[in-house]
């Protein structure tokens, strides 16, 4: 009868986790002041305890935080924290953020449901609200990502994505919108930057087009077929010789295995040949391309377009821009200031696709 006591006392005391100091729960405390972790009111029993307020003078540790934590440097937490988190340099929680984190440089958390704000780096597994740094958001998945710098999600993204140079993810049902956008497979959404980049399901082709206002133009189209970035370098002949740069967007919507309609948006800008003394000249295309499929590897397109143009004069030359096509614009006027010229007309282009 002794023995089977002693036996289940023991049972107990491992259960409870006592023997290897582990705690299923965090013994609840209004509150605690801290200097530098173990320097304050509990010690260095603070990381056992949850509170609803702790003050990190300069750092401290608790076990968790349901309310508010404030840090001069640094917060850190040994499971999760419910409220608002703050500190000069960085938290540190290595549980779950239910609220919002803020890090003058950096916030770190398994995962977090709420916003992550940082000057430098946000990182987290699992986001489901908003992830925010000066330079570089991290995360496996992600509602939204918003990034100075860079945002890199390792898996999925189910939202936005946006940053000033670039953006990356493996499965992209968003948007994402950056300089360079990086995609391994995008099951549902689209990607806005000068640069996109798509691993699977990519869309690329070489365009040589003739029309009156580029005599002769050379284009690389690449993204996905439902939205694609066109990058155009062109001359014209007509009137003076004029280098021409492009830069767009189109879709192609197939309308059998023969037949396609490219509809597809074009700023132009026209520079004279020694680039010098430049009249700023922008002419913006809305292109209805309707294309035939001669091959798999080649079709031809005819494509019909209207234009709005801005054209100056910056108060110092005779006439406003360059004289970009040997047709007339169908309306013209100028600005209040009279040193820009606004029109409207149309356009003709015929084009070899090579895919």
């Amino acid at each position: 009868m002794k023995a089977r006591k002693i036996l289940l006392l023991i049972v107990s005391i491992l259960s409870s986790g006592i023997l290897y100091g582990q705690k299923t729960e965090y013994l609840g405390f209004p509150a605690q002041i801290s200097f530098v972790y173990p320097i304050g009111t509990t010690g260095k029993g603070s990381i056992n305890y949850c509170y609803n307020f702790s003050l990190n003078a300069l750092s401290g540790s608790t076990g968790r935080i349901k309310g508010c934590e404030i840090g001069g440097i640094l917060n850190m937490n040994k499971s999760n924290m419910i409220g608002f988190q703050v500190a000069g340099i960085g938290n540190i929680t290595k549980g779950n953020v239910i609220g919002m984190q803020t890090g003058g440089i950096f916030s770190l958390s398994d995962s977090l449901r709420g916003v992550q704000v940082s000057g430098i780096l946000s990182k987290s597994s699992e986001v489901n609200g908003v992830q925010i740094s000066g330079i570089l958001n991290l995360s496996k998945s992600a509602n939204a990502m918003i990034g100075g710098i860079t945002n890199i999600n390792r898996d999925n993204l189910r939202g936005v994505q946006i940053a000033g140079i670039y953006n990356q993810t493996k499965v992209l049902n968003g948007i994402q919108i950056g300089l360079i956008n990086l995609v391994d497979t995008v099951e549902k959404g689209i990607s806005i930057g000068l640069i996109n980049i798509v691993k699977k399901g990519y869309y690329d082709e070489w365009t040589v087009s003739v029309s009156d206002y580029q005599n002769l133009g050379f284009s690389y189209k690449s993204g996905r077929k439902y939205f694609y970035n066109i990058y155009n370098v062109g001359v014209n002949f007509f009137d003076e010789l004029q280098w021409v740069g492009g830069l767009g967007f189109g879709h192609i919507s197939e309308i059998n295995t023969t037949y396609s309609f490219q509809p597809e948006i074009i700023l132009y800008t026209y520079f004279p040949k020694d680039f010098k003394h430049i009249r700023d000249t922008y002419i913006t295309h809305l292109k209805f391309g309707f294309v035939r499929n001669v091959s798999n590897k080649l079709a031809i397109s005819l494509a019909p377009s209207i234009y709005w143009s801005l054209k100056s004069n910056k108060g110092i030359y005779d006439d406003y821009g360059y004289k970009h096509s040997p047709i007339k614009p169908i309306y013209e006027f100028d600005s209040r200031n009279s040193n820009s010229r606004i029109g409207v007309g149309f356009g003709l282009s015929l084009s070899l696709n090579i895919k």
